[in-house]
């Protein structure tokens, strides 16, 4: 086989990066945006020696379920890559990636429960960072295309909200107009839904620039809604983005957010969750799993804000917080405080050492939350918490590879999954959260 040769296939299954699998005499070729069971006329773009690339020339034999995406960009974006599949498709290809990374990754066979959907599946974002480019005397605000660092500039993105969209455009525009976008890096977007609360960080080189106090009150004057303004000064040369000095500009330095009965303190550089709609089914559910009675010690690993932690707090009888971010720990004390929870307690420190910090505490969990970044629990993480030992061990995973590998060290070390829940938490994507609930064998 060669590059640009043609040849009719039909889709047999996906990659967990939703590209779909085909062969050609033996070989595996790999093609982005057809479905499952589409018969299609597609041509090489790459070749190696046991697999290729190919690219959809026709479709042939469209399925039911093929959508013409929403996005002016969507091909060369590289971000929402399922625009194409209707919701029941996106749904069976999230499911199906979780049962083949637990196989791939557990040598386990599961059937997860159905996935969480919840509306609406577009503009649910509350965050964007968008990347700032300026080359030949040209503005380039946008998203990176696939594995590259090239901006793909855009107008509306369909999964932010509009509010959102407007102050990119403003931006693009603003730079322009004041001569100032060789200062600048990214721009960082926080929209509370449910408070309508904004926060723009702009990440720069400088600051101030110049033209900054004209620039920054008209965007003032156009966008009121605008509780926090704030720069973040970063000269490093590389991708770490916030880092740097944090110039508070206007407003206050964080906005207010609601979940589930509470209120909760968002700044910069602290987490929270993406998807304000999904996240109340996810955290409910957690929750849930959790099986708090107000005599049970519950641990919350990776906490974040304290936003979980939190509203546990309220079924539990205390509360033991960790998380490796000082400013997230910050904000957590607050919220906690402006909740009215006193009994939570949190600590800052990475989860192995925090985890450590319980053993020798000798403190007894009946319960743990654990809700990690990408890569998941460390090896060290998983031996404390083997140790700690909680009844119910709540998994919360946004990569369900790596939640994999660590379910089968904590079912090789007396845990056993007795519910394993898929959630959408970003439609039109390929991700997929996941939450796992496993009971100590002792218990």
């Amino acid at each position: 086989m060669q590059k640009n040769e043609t040849y009719t296939v039909q889709a047999e299954g996906y990659t967990s990066e939703g590209e779909a699998v085909v062969k050609i005499d033996g070989a595996v070729i790999f093609v982005p945006g057809l479905l499952i069971g589409e018969e299609a006329e597609i041509a090489i773009t790459a070749m190696k020696k046991n697999y290729g690339y190919g690219r959809v020339v026709k479709v042939i034999q469209p399925s039911e379920h093929r959508c013409e995406p929403k996005c002016s960009v969507y091909r060369l974006c590289g971000g929402c890559t399922l625009q194409f599949m209707d919701d029941e498709a996106q749904k069976f290809f999230k499911e199906d990636k979780l049962k083949n990374c637990f196989r791939q990754n557990a040598g386990m066979e599961i059937e997860p429960l159905p996935i969480i959907r919840v509306e609406p599946v577009w503009n649910y974002r509350n965050k964007v960072q968008v990347p700032v480019q300026y080359k030949k005397g040209e503005v380039q605000m946008g998203f990176y295309r696939n594995h590259s660092n090239d901006v793909v500039p855009y107008d509306t993105c369909m999964v932010q909200t509009d509010l959102s969209n407007s102050l990119t455009v403003f931006f693009r525009q603003a730079l322009k107009k004041y001569h100032c976008a060789d200062q600048f890096r990214h721009v960082l977007i926080k929209h509370a839904h449910n408070t309508g609360e904004v926060m723009v960080v702009m990440i720069v080189r400088s600051y101030p620039f110049e033209n900054s106090e004209a620039f920054m009150q008209e965007l003032q004057e156009q966008f009121p809604q605008i509780q926090s303004l704030e720069a973040i000064i970063n000269r490093r040369e590389d991708n770490v983005i916030l880092d740097g000095k944090e110039v508070l500009i206007a407003g206050r330095a964080y906005i207010e957010e609601e979940l589930l009965g509470c209120r909760f303190r968002i700044s910069a550089r602290s987490f929270y969750q993406i998807n304000p709609y999904a996240t109340k089914e996810l955290y409910s559910t957690a929750l849930d799993y959790a099986q708090l009675t107000n005599s049970d010690i519950l641990i919350d690993l990776y906490c974040g804000t304290g936003t979980m932690g939190i509203l546990g707090a309220k079924r539990a009888k205390k509360v033991y917080g960790i998380e490796i971010v000082a400013d997230a720990i910050k904000d957590a004390k607050i919220n906690a405080e402006a909740n009215d929870v006193h009994n939570i307690q949190f600590v800052n420190a990475d989860a192995g050492k925090g985890a450590q910090m319980i053993i020798a505490s000798k403190i007894k969990a009946d319960a743990m939350i654990v809700d990690p970044p990408r890569k998941g629990c460390s090896r060290d993480t998983l031996d404390a918490i083997v140790k700690i030992a909680p009844k119910r061990l709540v998994y919360v995973s946004c990569d369900p590879a790596t939640l994999a590998r660590d379910v089968k060290i904590l079912m090789e070390n007396g845990y056993t999954p007795v519910k394993i829940q898929p959630v959408d938490m970003f439609p039109q994507t390929v991700h997929v959260e996941t939450i796992v609930l496993l009971q100590h064998q002792n218990m």
